[in-house]
């Protein structure tokens, strides 16, 4: 379903997408430009014909080891290094066909992309109600009890999950 996946820029026309959030499709309108210079990084998922069917931004996160339960948090330094997956949305025409999993790993593999130069520990995700957390969790990210919505897995886990060894 996905042709390509891009780094947003000014060529792609964002004017066909609805995400079914207002929210979402204003941000990634309105302030997805602005979010580059404060280190986040938007990537829009294209199908065959070009068009903008989803996109997701990343940027470079931190957690508090004291946030997360022990199993994880055993070793790591106080605040871990962490990649953040600020947003994910695909289009509405697209609501039950597999697009927004799609998206996750492709997502994914650009984290760990990212991460193998970079460094880091976790994806993080909050996710913005009960539903979206439900669906994180059944692609293996992990619940943080201390945090209302939101998500982790490790990178290791990450990896493992597209195939490829980590680090």
């Amino acid at each position: 379903m996905i042709a390509a996946v891009e780094p947003l820029d000014e060529r792609h026309d964002l004017s066909q997408f609805q995400s079914g959030s207002p929210d979402f499709d204003r941000w990634l309108v309105d302030h997805s430009a602005t979010a580059r210079g404060q280190g986040v990084r938007t990537y829009v998922a294209l199908d065959d014909q070009g068009n903008v069917i989803g996109y997701f931004a990343i940027a470079p996160h931190a957690v508090e080891r004291s946030e997360l339960p022990s199993r994880i948090a055993r070793g790591a330094p106080s605040r871990i290094p962490a990649v953040l997956l600020a947003k994910l949305a695909r289009d509405v025409r697209f609501r039950g066909t597999g697009l927004g999993s799609e998206l996750l790993v492709e997502a994914l593999v650009v984290i760990v992309g990212a991460a193998r130069q970079v460094g880091g520990r976790l994806v993080v995700v909050d996710a913005v109600d009960d539903a979206a957390g439900r669906f994180y969790e059944a692609h293996d990210f992990v619940s943080v009890p201390s945090v209302e919505h939101r998500l982790i897995m490790k990178l290791s886990t990450a990896a493992k999950v597209l195939g490829e060894p980590w680090p």
